[in-house]
């Protein structure tokens, strides 16, 4: 039962609280943040701090910036680890380090490291200590003049004397919840990716190539890990399996040899598929959530030949039932984005295309999806997988209304489509596999419905967001000749201010601009200047109106044609041109 069936209104989730607001309400109960508790004075100033530093950092030059950091800093003098090891104080720190001065994050390099086992195990601590490694790696690595030889020697000092570290502990890290974080970061950070284990999409820094040292080391962690005696318990946890799956995505650039003994052991040792186990395959794979994303990487990140024998070892005959589970319909599209080879797709498509009226019904349409893609790829399979689809929705491949693109939009079954909703819900997924379709090598039946579609319809498909993009696929295919497209674009005639009034409409105007003749564009611009005040009277109108010279049509309509005719034949000999 959904939420609004269930009595009353839709309920909005609740906004989760910023770290600032928790430790606020916290602090007026006398809780000056969970961890370490610290003075009420300090925890008030690194509160104060916290909510002050994205505005300074933000708007303030490099040198006050630097400023800034260092005066913070200086407020943790003497009890560097224990105020890291309060909540608010880890934030404010964690922050601020990439800012800090070399003397500033070496001094605090000095303290964390005379006792590395404790900060490795502590909530907030480890945190800071993870910033400490992805500043160090940095700034190590960093070819500036603004950097001594001697601090760049202190930070690779840091970086090889905490990975050997955790190297020597590993056992007992890779179960803790904190420390198993550290290990993590220490693998990125000798692979040259220090955010690859990042959740936030904020935290992005270049990718480092790093010496022959730290990917020996990085060589150590692969053999060390492998070896771990509850190795085969590892991909059960989500901690433990997510440490997996950072080793998998680090090695794989550095050691082919390892990775493959490293996927070898995982899948042996935990995806058992002898007689006994085959018919619970499934329940013991896919029922866990940690398992089948550790899949998942494996698949992504193996080679071809890899993937095609884990595929015939593993895979084969079981993909059908695989497709429709929820867990396992996410690693089938990971081989369907990893096949290479247009044999092995069409036996994988024969095993699936059967299940595409369950997979619509469980609403698992990214395995729909990526068998478009696969198709558009492979050039193989298209027109079936056109055919089977419609069947699925229960419509035919081409109509004279044009409803079926709406059912393929919505990845709705024809018995469940109310045909007089003038604005059809359009799902993302829904709205990629039209696109694929369109780019097939014979799409004139997709064409035929779009320019069959009533066009008040269409209109509304171009200026939604996830409609738009048809655009795109259908002015830019190379295989929608020039006459379809030509029908088209007369067909959105008396529109075009709606488009182009719209942000997602404006965008698809573009791609018709492109490929309109210098007769369509006047019959446009004359729509534009009929519509002037409309046009103008928003954000996206008035850019187009202004890019196109509205202005100069109006007053010069000979003189803008001239130029727009000068302006394709350009064009058109560096057309030309590009395939001599």
């Amino acid at each position: 039962m959904d939420s609004q069936s269930s009595g009353g209104a839709f309920k909005r989730k609740k906004k989760r609280m910023s770290t600032y607001q928790q430790a606020m309400k916290f602090s007026k109960r006398g809780k000056f943040g969970h961890g370490f508790q610290i003075e009420d004075e300090d925890f008030h100033y690194f509160l104060t701090i916290l909510k002050i530093s994205k505005g300074i950092l933000e708007n303030d030059a490099d040198d006050d910036k630097c400023r800034f950091v260092n005066t913070v800093f200086k407020q943790l003098h003497g009890k560097e680890v224990n105020y890291c090891s309060n909540q608010v104080v880890s934030r404010v720190v964690e922050d601020l380090l990439p800012m800090a001065s070399d003397h500033t994050v070496l001094n605090l390099i000095t303290h964390f490291e005379s006792d590395l086992r404790p900060v490795c195990r502590d909530q907030f601590a480890s945190h800071v200590l993870q910033q400490l490694l992805h500043v160090a790696i940095y700034r190590a690595y960093k070819v500036t003049e603004d950097i001594s030889e001697t601090t760049k020697e202190n930070y690779f000092n840091f970086i090889n004397k905490l990975c050997k570290f955790i190297l020597n502990n590993m056992e007992e890290f890779v179960w803790h919840t904190y420390a198993n974080h550290i290990v993590r970061s220490c693998i990125a950070c000798l692979c040259g990716q220090p955010y690859l284990c990042s959740k936030t999409s904020q935290q992005k820094g270049e990718n480092i190539d790093t010496n022959k040292e730290h990917k020996d080391l990085l060589k150590k962690y692969a053999d060390c890990i492998v070896n771990i005696q509850q190795f085969s318990e590892m991909p059960t946890t989500d901690i433990t399996s997510g440490l997996l799956q950072v080793l998998l995505k680090s090695i794989s650039p550095v050691s082919k040899k390892r990775f493959k003994a490293l996927v070898e052991k995982i899948m042996s040792g935990c995806f058992p598929i002898s007689e006994s186990t085959a018919s619970d395959y499934i329940s013991q794979v896919f029922e866990d959530n940690s398992c089948s994303r550790l899949l998942d990487v494996i698949i992504s990140e193996s080679s071809e030949k890899l993937n095609k024998l884990l595929y015939e070892k593993y895979f084969n005959d079981k993909l059908a039932d695989l497709t429709v589970h929820h867990n396992g319909n996410f690693t089938i599209q990971k081989i369907l984005s990893t096949t290479a080879d247009a044999t092995e797709f069409e036996t994988i498509f024969d095993q699936l295309k059967e299940k595409m009226p369950q997979i619509i019904d469980l609403g698992y349409t990214g395995v729909l999806l990526e068998l478009s893609n696969a198709c558009l790829r492979l050039k193989c399979k298209q027109a079936l997988f056109f055919k089977t689809l419609c069947e699925s929705l229960k419509c035919k491949e081409e109509t004279e209304d044009g409803v079926t693109v709406l059912l393929l939009l919505g990845l709705k079954v024809a018995d469940n489509f109310d045909n007089l909703c003038k604005e059809p819900s359009i799902n993302i997924h829904g709205s990629m596999i039209v696109q694929n379709i369109l780019k097939f090598n014979k799409p004139i039946k997709m064409v035929n419905n779009l320019n069959n579609l009533d066009t008040e319809r269409l209109v509304y498909l171009l200026c939604e967001v996830k409609g738009s993009y048809i655009g795109n696929a259908y002015f830019e295919s190379a295989f929608i000749g020039e006459r379809s497209r030509e029908k088209m674009i007369w067909k959105l005639k008396d529109y075009y201010t709606t488009l182009a009034k719209s942000k997602s409409g404006s965008r698809a105007f573009d791609c018709i601009w492109k490929v309109a003749d210098t007769k369509q564009r006047t019959m446009i611009m004359t729509e534009f200047l009929k519509h002037e005040s409309e046009l103008t009277s928003t954000q996206f109108g008035s850019i187009i109106a202004s890019k196109l010279n509205l202005g100069v049509f109006r007053h010069k309509r000979d003189e803008w044609i001239k130029a727009d005719q000068d302006k394709l034949q350009t064009a058109k000999v560096f057309e030309i041109n590009k395939y001599c």
